[in-house]
């Protein structure tokens, strides 16, 4: 029978030895300690009261992609993150891409729409189709040519 682990985008899951990586080095803020980040969510909604944050800037593109990673062995993936659709402060432009060992298996784009309101544990990716095996999980933050997008990591789920 199938069991979900819970991967916490700061503590990981120390049963299973897991944690999700982070790159590039100093792109993505705890977001529960990040004085300069303009998210500020209620740690009450949130998965073990934590988050990584990370906004691709259009104006100023990494040298390499926002990236949120994790290696797991399963058949199924659920990638939560908290949205907003606010216009300003943040600007909640929400333009993600999924990799899957590699391959592009999805996409979570929602532009904003003035809302400033959170919404959290949003599942933005589910994957339910894979082979049962080692899988390497990516979430892209923003893609070059595209607006300032803004992720908010919350969790990841597996089983």
């Amino acid at each position: 029978s199938l069991v979900n682990v819970t991967v916490d985008d700061t503590f990981g899951n120390s049963e299973e030895n897991l944690q999700i990586t982070y790159q590039p080095d100093g792109s993505w803020s705890q977001g529960v300690d990040c004085t300069n980040c303009e998210a500020h969510l209620d740690t009450t909604k949130v998965h073990s009261g934590t988050w990584h944050d990370t906004t691709y800037f259009s104006d100023n593109p990494p040298s390499s992609p926002l990236s949120a990673s994790l290696t797991f062995n399963g058949v199924a993936i659920y990638v939560d993150c908290i949205v907003t659709r606010a216009s300003t402060d943040p600007f909640g432009n929400s333009d993600m891409t999924f990799y899957l060992d590699g391959n592009q298996v999805g996409t979570f784009v929602q532009p904003p729409n003035g809302d400033p309101t959170y919404q959290y544990s949003v599942p933005v990716c589910v994957n339910e189709a894979m082979p049962s095996g080692k899988h390497t999980f990516t979430l892209v933050n923003g893609r070059a040519g595209g607006q300032t997008a803004l992720a908010l990591l919350d969790y990841i789920v597996f089983s």
